[in-house]
Formats: structure tokens, sequence, C-alpha cells
């Protein structure tokens, strides 16, 4: 069932791209040993395998759903079209990245994670990474512009513009997660809080390193109970974890907090950010964090996001 789009927003906080690009700096440099942020032109990322030019252009991200929609046996049917949320959103045409849950009705009734890479309406160059009979990952293409469960989403117009450029490697910090060290990093040199979030997406490779990563197995595989439905968490780990890298393309969206105080209910994580490999391998999922600090590498570009949308909150 395709559940009808309900949303509420609010405005983010737009420091400089300057202001950010100091901050990261600043900051990542408390967990890797090599950071260079800059502000330069964003490269034409459909060179990168990305289905839109840029990052620009009324940006916002979007918080989609949750655990409840992923497992709770009452909801977990229903479907999240993405061009549909766009166009609620104002951007019918835009362009989508990020990370999900991929919709057992576009898989044969597996589960999977989506990384999501659309050129609204049409062109969708997005993966899809899922656990096989003997707990190996498979990845497939995606063509799917629904989802289920979960999604947090970056969307623009995908026009080509300034982006703040990042390259970091070799860490000496406790912050596996570098999206969480840029979060860290925001938070206490933005001085980012109450009112004043800011949010960023962004697309990375991982050319150097191995990073854990997760995929969800298929309901069916599971083969336990794991989730309580009536507080809609989690009570015991069901996830297929794996060891994967390099030459990875990741694509992310994060944010400090909620402008609203805690209204949104936004993803406690605060980021969410999903891969696959580059080159071809069967290595895709959820990215939690390198594992190999003196060899992990990360270049990338992010762009920070104007309002944050909040759509089928499972709490209201």
């Amino acid at each position: 069932m395709q559940e009808p789009v309900r949303f509420r927003s609010a405005h983010l906080w737009q420091p400089s791209l300057e202001q950010i690009s100091i901050a990261l700096q600043k900051g990542l440099s408390k967990n890797y040993e090599n950071v260079f942020v800059s502000v330069e032109a964003c490269p034409d990322l459909r060179d990168w395998g990305c289905a839109m030019e840029g990052m620009s252009g009324s940006a916002r991200i979007l918080d989609v759903g949750g655990e409840a929609y992923a497992h709770n046996r009452r909801f977990r049917d229903n479907q999240f079209s993405i061009a549909a949320m766009a166009e609620s959103c104002g951007l019918p045409d835009g362009g989508v990245f990020g990370a999900g849950m991929a919709s057992p009705a576009a898989l044969n009734g597996h589960c999977g994670e989506m990384i999501a890479s659309i050129g609204l309406p049409g062109n969708i160059l997005s993966k899809v990474a899922r656990v096989g009979q003997d707990k190996e990952c498979i990845v497939e293409d995606y063509g799917a512009s629904i989802h289920s469960g979960l999604s947090n989403l970056y969307l623009c117009e995908g026009s080509p513009g300034p982006a703040i450029r990042l390259d970091v490697s070799r860490r000496i910090g406790d912050e596996a997660s570098l999206t969480q060290a840029m979060r860290k990093s925001l938070i206490d040199n933005l001085d980012a809080g109450g009112t004043q979030q800011v949010a960023l997406g962004g697309v990375f490779k991982i050319p150097a390193g191995r990073i854990r990563a997760h995929v969800m197995p298929d309901y069916d595989c599971i083969g336990f109970e794991y989730f309580d439905e009536e507080r809609n968490e989690a009570f015991r780990d069901f996830l297929q974890f794996y060891e994967m890298g390099p030459k990875l393309l990741c694509f992310s969206v994060l944010w400090t907090g909620d402008p609203t105080g805690t209204s949104l209910h936004l993803r406690a994580s605060g980021e969410h950010t999903h891969f696959y490999a580059m080159d071809g391998k069967q290595e895709a999922g959820h990215y939690h964090g390198d594992v190999t600090p003196e060899e992990v590498a990360c270049t990338g570009y992010f762009h920070p996001a104007e309002r944050v949308f909040r759509i089928n909150d499972p709490e209201i």
C-alpha cells in the first residue's frame, strides 16, 4: 500500500560555505592526521555515477517514516513514493540521493538497503544491497522509485554550483564514522544548537581502507522475535554485518539536530549513509565507519540544506 504524503517542515540555519568549511577543518583535524577542507565548484557528479549533475538549488533533506514502518507487522507493507514526496516538497523534477530501506514489493519479497540516486522523473541509478541464502551480500540495480520503512534523502534542483570539498586520511581519533565526526565538528565549532541546526547532503568516495557495514536480512530469514511492536523498537540485534572496501561510493545525509527542538522526531543517529562498490564488487549497504584507521581515506563534496521535511512521522 502506498502511503499518502503527510509532512511538517522547518527552516535550517544557513551559515556560509566558508564558515562550514572552517568548522569542519578545525573539528576533523582532531580525528584525522591529514585534513583538507575547501569551498570550490562541485564537479559533474554524473562522472561519479550519480544521477544528477550537482547538489545546488533549493536543497532540502527528507526524514521519512521510521522503525515502525520498517519492522512493525501492521505497517511494514506500506510504501513511500520518492516522486510523490519530491512533488509535495516542491521539487517534482529534482535530484535525489541518500539512504533508505528498499521495498520488498520491488525486490520479489526481499528486504534490502537502498542506495538512492535519482534524477526525477525517470533517471534512476540507484542500487540495493540484500542478504543471500549463505549470508553473502548481493548488490543489484534498484530501478524502483518507491521504498519501504524509512529513509533520509537529500533533494535539490541538481544544479552545478559551489560545494564543500573534503579530503581526510589516516584516522588518529576515536570516531570511526566520517559523517559522525563531521556532525561533531559542526556542533562544536559552529555552535549549532537550539533553532540553529545545520544539515548537509554529500557524496564521498573511500578509495583506501575498509569499513564496517550492515545489510538487513529478509524478514523470514531472521528466525526470531526482535522488535517490540508496542514500543516500536528493536530489542535484539538482527542485522547482518560485513567488512567491505576500499573503492566505495557513499551517499550521505547528516544534521546537527532538530530546529524545532524535538517535535519533528528526526532520526536519532543524526546521519544516514549508504554506499556501493565503484568497481562492481558485491559490496554495498549501510556505512558505520572505518576499521582500518591507518589506511582509511575519504574524499567528497557536501552542500547544506535550506529546509528539513519530516514525512509520515509514525509518532503522530
